[in-house]
């Protein structure tokens, strides 16, 4: 089944209409479900990029690593917010 783009939209703004006001910045979450590809077949790998319309402000983006010896050192160099 297709999936359309006006019932994904109209989904989620009945699931914000219908959810509690919290006092935080909340998200909403996709999954999807694919059928009938083989994820271990070049052919069937998907790489997509998607540029989310409202991004977050990057100050609101924090990184926590929890890893140690070579990992740990990476994540240190690649300026993650705690390690």
């Amino acid at each position: 089944m297709p999936l359309e783009k006006e019932k994904v939209i109209e989904a989620i703004k009945e699931a914000k209409e219908k959810a509690k006001k919290r006092n935080f910045t909340q998200s909403v979450e996709l999954i999807l479900n694919l059928k009938d590809i083989d994820m271990k077949s070049p052919e069937g790998r998907i790489r997509e990029q998607i540029e989310l319309p409202h991004p977050t402000p990057e100050e609101m983006n924090k990184l926590c690593i929890i890893a140690k010896g070579e990992l740990a050192l990476k994540a240190k160099r690649a300026k993650a917010d705690l390690v």
